[in-house]
């Protein structure tokens, strides 16, 4: 169901909030590409998902944090990081410089 483009007002005001500053000719494809995004996005109401349980991980994965003041038993030792470097330097990855200095 293909729901009311949005206005120029509405995509100024996204801009603002968005620090971003549009000309006329940007605001006018932005209301075509936004408007139908929302409309993609607005189909998925359109799902039945009565029988699908609220997810948050999809991964499995449990707690990844240990407590402040444990000990972390899952890191690894500054050797173990170390072991198969390529290039090191006093106990650091070295690495390519990749900014120029000014």
């Amino acid at each position: 169901m293909k729901k009311k483009e949005l206005t120029k007002e509405e995509v100024v005001h996204l801009s603002k909030l968005a620090s971003l500053k549009l000309t006329d000719a940007e605001i006018e494809k932005l209301k075509k590409q936004l408007s139908e995004t929302l409309d993609y996005v607005d189909n998925l109401n359109s799902i039945n998902t009565t029988d699908v349980l609220p997810t948050d991980n999809v991964t499995g994965l449990k707690n990844v944090f240990f407590e402040d003041g444990k000990e972390n038993t899952r890191g690894l030792t500054q050797d173990e990081a170390l072991k198969n470097a390529k290039r090191k330097k006093d106990n650091y990855f070295e690495v390519n410089k990749i900014l120029e200095e000014f």
